[in-house]
């Protein structure tokens, strides 16, 4: 229960990246601009959070980089799909297409688990168990501060 919890934060966050992204993009500012604006904010608050050595830096962020990207293909193929589900009329579809979407949901939320376990591993060989719980817990708190950034930025608006 709490995997699926987990990703659902990730995809709400995901979304609302997706979503922010998009009113910048219209009001002239690049995707890519404000994507790699947050990559640099995480990288640095991760950096800051984990205190990593110059050579655990040069073995994690290749590895986390990788992992990072892989995560981010499964959120934006769950991105597509949730976005997709929105518009179906639940009482018009059949048993059958709604356990599919259901079961296409735990799958997608198993992909995430599955990545992270792989990548437990690859980040235990680095990093020793106290980093490497600061660095689950850097993860949880940047989201947060985004979440915050996003919230605020959305009642400067509204003023």
């Amino acid at each position: 229960m709490k995997t699926l919890n987990s990703a659902k934060l990730i995809l709400v966050i995901f979304t609302i990246i997706f979503s922010i992204n998009s009113v910048y993009s219209q009001a002239g500012i690049k995707r890519k601009e404000i994507k790699d604006k947050i990559e640099a904010q995480k990288i640095a608050f991760i950096t800051k959070e984990l205190n990593l050595t110059t050579q655990e830096a040069q073995q994690f962020w290749p590895v986390y980089n990788e992992y990072a990207e892989k995560n981010e293909e499964i959120l934006k193929s769950m991105g597509k799909k949730n976005i997709e589900t929105k518009f179906i009329d639940l009482e018009e579809i059949s048993d059958k297409e709604a356990l599919e979407i259901a079961d296409e949901q735990i799958v997608s939320a198993q992909k995430l688990l599955d990545l992270r376990k792989k990548y437990h591993i690859e980040f235990k060989k680095i990093l020793p168990p106290k980093k490497l719980l600061k660095l689950y817990i850097a993860e949880k708190e940047f989201k947060r501060f985004l979440l915050k950034e996003i919230k605020d930025r959305k009642l400067d608006r509204r003023r």
